[in-house]
């Protein structure tokens, strides 16, 4: 799964490395970004332009706006088979932006403990999650976007860590995730993540906390206690 990740670079950059986007919205940098915040995404304008929107991380269809259950992921090999990804995956397909994800990886020594694991690019690349999006109307009246985050079976870089990832899109599928009539099976090519040579490196556990959002977050951890 996908439950945090660190995106610390500025809309310039990102236009910079990915192209042409409509910015709307200030999106200041997190090294710590967690579920239930709002977090930049870029997907397809009615025009077919990009443009990079903030969203909050923790899915909610139009229709079920008043469901306990926020997801923040969605399995790749089902997404076409639950009626609450269904729609959303056929028709508002985004990228998430990110510089790195964590995931936890179980200490050898003592099972009851998990060692958050920073992955990210080796040449530090920006990473694109596919996601999907919806929009739905609050209680209070007011219209809000959500997005849930693919994933896949991990790439043997990242399965000792955790068996699972979020999808990382190849730059070459970027115009069929984008096209708006493209179905499942001609997504097919989409859903095998991108494999590049990854880093990977145990952080600080204060990572674990979801009020933890500095710097030293993204740093390896040299199993001292953190400050």
């Amino acid at each position: 799964m996908c439950g945090r990740y660190g995106f610390i670079h500025s809309p310039e950059d990102l236009e910079q490395a990915w192209g042409s986007l409509r910015i709307g919205g200030d999106f200041p940098p997190s090294y710590n970004r967690a579920p239930g915040q709002m977090h930049p995404v870029v997907r397809q304008a009615p025009d077919l332009s990009l443009e990079l929107v903030p969203m909050r991380w923790g899915f909610v269809p139009h229709w079920g706006a008043q469901s306990k259950v926020l997801p923040i992921n969605a399995r790749a090999e089902s997404i076409t088979l639950l009626p609450l990804f269904r729609e959303a995956f056929r028709s508002r397909r985004a990228l998430i932006p990110a510089d790195w994800f964590y995931e936890w990886a179980f200490d050898p020594d003592d099972p009851a403990v998990k060692q958050p694991m920073l992955l990210r690019a080796r040449d530090h690349h920006i990473l694109a999650l596919a996601g999907i999006w919806d929009r739905h109307r609050r209680a209070d009246g007011r219209e809000e976007e959500t997005f849930a985050i693919l994933t896949v079976p991990a790439l043997p870089a990242v399965a000792q860590i955790h068996g699972r990832m979020p999808l990382v899109l190849d730059p070459r599928h970027w115009p069929l995730w984008w096209h708006p009539h493209a179905r499942r099976v001609q997504l097919e090519p989409c859903l095998q993540p991108a494999d590049f040579p990854w880093e990977t490196f145990p952080v600080s556990p204060r990572v674990n906390s979801t009020r933890y959002d500095a710097p030293e977050a993204a740093l390896p951890w040299d199993g001292g206690m953190p400050d």
